[in-house]
């Protein structure tokens, strides 16, 4: 035997209506018009939330993958830092300036090339060039800056100048260069005195993130070639 549950008084309400020719009462006109406002703030709500996690979660994305990607080549190009005694332009030189930090110096640039070769193998070429990382004043809010990526194709007499700069991060506040000399690190080096560079850079950036927070990022590089 099957038991039906009796209808709820609105339910049956209804059912008499639609089974009759007479019409909804104003009362229950507007408790249904009641219930459907509520219904709609309801699902309203829910889609703004789900809307606002979206963009947070796209935002937040977006901010990683543009960090990850400075860090990337700023690691890249400490690493291959290239220098010898003999020639007096292969400089490697960084000084704090007000609170942030300048350096410049020449890397090996590597490339993978596979034009006239077998296109299933990796060829790899390399190139010297100069390059340097500084912050310039950003024009959007006060006290944010802009991380710049300099490289020349050519290292020479003045290695702190020439090329062509590009932005690598926007809404930086701090960049922070320290390099390890034995047990210590210290904020300025500069090869034109020492005649040597360091074993590791120790880098610090400092940044908003997509909610306007601080937030602050450190990482080592190590220098593949030996003084």
């Amino acid at each position: 035997m099957i038991f039906f549950k009796k209808p709820a008084p609105l339910l049956r309400r209804i059912l008499h209506v639609i089974r009759s020719e007479n019409g909804f009462t104003l009362l229950e006109i507007l408790v249904a018009t009641a219930i459907s406002a509520l219904i709609m703030a309801m699902l309203s709500t829910s889609f703004k939330s789900i809307i606002t996690s979206i963009e947070d979660m796209t935002g937040y994305t977006e901010f990683y993958e543009n960090l990850n990607m400075a860090i990337y080549r700023i690691d890249k190009d400490i690493s291959n830092t290239y220098f010898t005694i003999e020639n007096k332009n292969l400089c490697f030189i960084s000084e704090t300036i007000g609170a942030n930090s300048v350096i410049n110096f020449v890397s090996v640039i590597h490339n993978d090339i596979n034009l006239r070769f077998d296109i299933t193998k990796e060829y790899h070429y390399s190139d010297i060039r100069e390059v340097g990382y500084s912050l310039l004043p950003g024009a959007d809010r006060k006290g944010e800056m802009k991380l710049i990526r300099r490289e020349s194709p050519h290292f020479d007499k003045d290695p702190e100048k020439g090329g062509e700069s590009n932005i690598l991060l926007n809404n930086v506040t701090g960049l922070i260069f320290e390099f390890k000399s034995g047990n210590d690190w210290v904020k300025k080096w500069d090869t034109r005195i020492n005649s040597k560079i360091p074993e590791a850079v120790r880098t610090t950036l400092i940044l908003k993130n997509y909610k306007n927070a601080t937030e602050e990022f450190l990482f080592i590089s190590f220098i593949k070639m030996k003084n």
